[in-house]
């Protein structure tokens, strides 16, 4: 197993390549990264050439390019779609996931169980741009939690609460 400052240690090392190289070459207008997964977004792909150079020979790792698709791409575990003026984003999930998690009906406490629930809800709310594909994604996660063996009525109590907290706040 790695060291659990592992990936402080990378981060920190990408953060002073990237020092480096944005010394010598402007950095891009959106320019987003975690650990070493980067997003960029530029004209054209030609401009990625030269960033991708001083990365690798500052760094010394081999940087692979991947371009959006129709206008969209995945980023971490993010749906990134080019609009006009704008992105908008959703819950990225790949072709080959099996909708698995931890079973409904494990022994597990049932904090765990809550907390899976919780899981993809917040996901879906932190990562989507809208409200039609926050609806959207939870509707998947609650077909993957069921299908999972969790009950609807877990699943909807923990909706309620995330979604529309109790309004004991002022």
């Amino acid at each position: 197993m790695g060291s659990p400052l592992g990936v402080l240690f990378a981060n920190f090392f990408v953060g002073m390549v990237e020092r480096e190289v944005f010394r010598i070459i402007n950095k891009p207008a959106i320019y987003a990264r975690y650990i070493d997964d980067i997003f960029v977004k530029v004209a054209k792909e030609e401009d990625l050439i030269p960033l991708r150079e001083k990365l690798q020979a500052v760094s010394g790792i081999n940087f692979t390019i991947e371009s959006s698709a129709d206008g969209k791409f995945p980023f971490l575990d993010v749906l990134v779609a080019q609009n006009q003026t704008y992105f908008n984003t959703s819950v990225y999930t790949k072709p080959t996931n099996p909708g698995l998690c931890l079973s409904g009906k494990s022994e597990y406490p049932q904090r765990f169980k809550d907390s899976t629930i919780s899981a993809y809800i917040r996901r879906a709310l932190k990562h989507c741009s809208s409200w039609k594909s926050a609806n959207l994604e939870i509707e998947r996660a609650t077909y993957v939690l069921v299908n999972n063996d969790y009950s609807n009525q877990d699943i909807s109590k923990a909706n309620q609460q995330m979604v529309r907290p109790s309004s004991s706040s002022p």
